[in-house]
């Protein structure tokens, strides 16, 4: 069984006491993954969507997963394009500030099909609960005006549910971030997701996050086992008195939702089965 291949930590890195896993631990967690779907026959393209194996990656390969997330990610993200922020590759600093203060987490990876060629980037991040401490003032030093609604819509969402932390008794959770595709329809980003889940898990990570800003990942999360712990409507939130979303509130990305999942090990087994079963009916 996979939930008893996974990684033996040592205590520092079972407890989580810091922030960065090492390359060698990611690499090898992401093997055992592999090994266990391989075991159980779940590499194999049952689905009708793309065989894919997978790389952690880190900050030497910057230029590839900034590509993967302005292929589709960026272009299609509810509150960028709202916003008109995405005019073409490395055209949003913030995000690819962002993306580049990850990737030395060793938590990132890359999707690549069977020729070799990179298809997908899920960009992962390990959550404190310190960091829902800082006041918007603080969230928002150094951050460009133009991108500035967008963090302080994420900053209100952690603070509404800073008692997840609580709830789950930790304070730490593996976050999965940005996921982009070189295209969609394949099932990539839902694969992705599944397989970051995975890897938190032999990780030692007891629980898991995502801040989901449209329906499309809201539901995407859901398929994976995750569930919606708090929302903030589009239409009422509002940053420096204005309503700076409210034009969202027409489409069908009506909300930002926290989602969370509390994590065990023994539901390794249920994650795999629930996503290869769900991605022939919802690939992306």
């Amino acid at each position: 069984m996979l939930a008893r291949r996974c990684l033996r930590l040592s205590p520092a890195s079972r407890s989580l006491s810091t922030a960065t896993t090492s390359t060698a631990e990611a690499r090898e967690a992401l093997d055992h993954v592999a090994e266990g779907e391989r075991r159980k026959g779940l590499d194999r393209n049952r689905d009708g969507t793309l065989k894919l194996s997978f790389e952690i990656v880190g900050p030497k390969d910057a230029a590839l997963v900034h590509q993967m997330l302005y292929a589709t990610f960026y272009p299609g993200e509810p509150l960028i394009k709202h916003l008109g922020l995405c005019s073409g590759l490395n055209t949003i600093a913030e995000q690819d500030r962002l993306v580049e203060k990850r990737l030395p987490l060793n938590l990132t990876m890359v999707a690549y099909d069977e020729s070799g060629r990179p298809v997908g980037a899920a960009v992962n991040n390990s959550c404190q609960r310190r960091d829902h401490n800082l006041t918007l003032e603080e969230e928002l030093e150094g951050v460009e005006q133009s991108y500035r609604p967008i963090q302080a819509i994420h900053h209100q969402l952690r603070r509404d549910n800073d008692h997840v932390y609580d709830e789950i008794g930790i304070d730490k959770m593996f976050s999965i971030g940005m996921v982009g595709v070189a295209m969609t329809g394949q099932g990539i980003a839902t694969n992705l997701i599944r397989r970051s889940i995975l890897l938190a898990g032999c990780l030692g990570f007891r629980a898991i996050k995502a801040e989901a800003t449209g329906k499309f990942s809201k539901e995407t999360f859901q398929r994976v086992g995750m569930y919606p712990a708090g929302s903030i409507k589009y239409a009422d939130f509002q940053y420096k008195g204005e309503k700076v979303f409210a034009g969202l509130a027409d489409t069908k990305d009506t909300d930002i939702t926290f989602m969370r999942k509390k994590f065990f090990q023994s539901a390794l087994k249920h994650i795999d089965r629930k996503s290869t079963r769900l991605n022939s009916s919802h690939p992306r």
